[in-house]
């Protein structure tokens, strides 16, 4: 049995654009294979932590320099990187706030990426990813249209394949979008032809 990770972090929930993407690319997945569990993580219900001056200095710990505070100040990272490690496909449904991601997207990213927990260094080095075998679906709504001359304004895709790549080893990730949903009503039709290619 596959297990799915859907992460929601758009503020209006089920009616947004994103949720209505990542839930379509969520159906086509299971009508090719229904044998899935799905977990949902709503960041909007379940607002991750913000890292602050207490945090910071745990989140940027070993594992084997960990202490009672450590284990009590990181049960919230804890719990979203079991989510992340026990899952095959995390589908990310993210609306585009000023070209970038959504802050709570950002702060559930903060609080998942760890040393000697999604990433470590070699001998000579370098960072290498520990969470492999895993895909990410990343479903983006933004309000207006990109066109090719602003697309390099839009952070959202650079930005999660860089730090998935680097910092968790993640590399097999797809990006689909909605765009100029503040004009266009998005049908299920509308849906199934963005990600018919899935």
């Amino acid at each position: 049995m596959k297990n799915i990770l859907h992460i929601i972090s758009s503020a209006r929930g089920q009616e947004s654009y994103s949720y209505k993407l990542s839930s379509a690319i969520i159906e086509k997945l299971m009508s090719t294979d229904p044998n899935v569990n799905i977990t949902e993580r709503n960041l909007t219900k379940e607002f991750p932590q913000f890292i602050d001056e207490i945090l910071i200095p745990e989140l940027y710990k070993f594992p084997t320099e960990y202490n009672e505070k450590s284990d009590r100040l990181l049960k919230h990272s804890d719990t979203i990187f079991s989510e992340v490690k026990n899952a095959d496909i995390i589908v990310i449904g993210t609306p585009m706030h000023n070209f970038g991601i959504s802050a709570p997207l950002k702060a559930w990213i903060d609080l998942l990426i760890r040393p000697g927990i999604t990433y470590s260094f070699d001998n000579t080095g370098a960072r290498v990813g520990l969470l492999h075998n895993k895909k990410i679906y990343l479903a983006i709504a933004s309000g207006g249209k990109l066109s090719d001359t602003m697309r390099e304004n839009d952070y959202i895709e650079s930005y999660i394949k860089a730090v998935f790549q680097a910092y968790t080893g993640i590399t097999d990730i797809r990006t689909f979008r909605v765009e100029g949903t503040i004009e266009n009503n998005y049908s299920t039709d509308d849906y199934k032809r963005i990600i018919q290619n899935l």
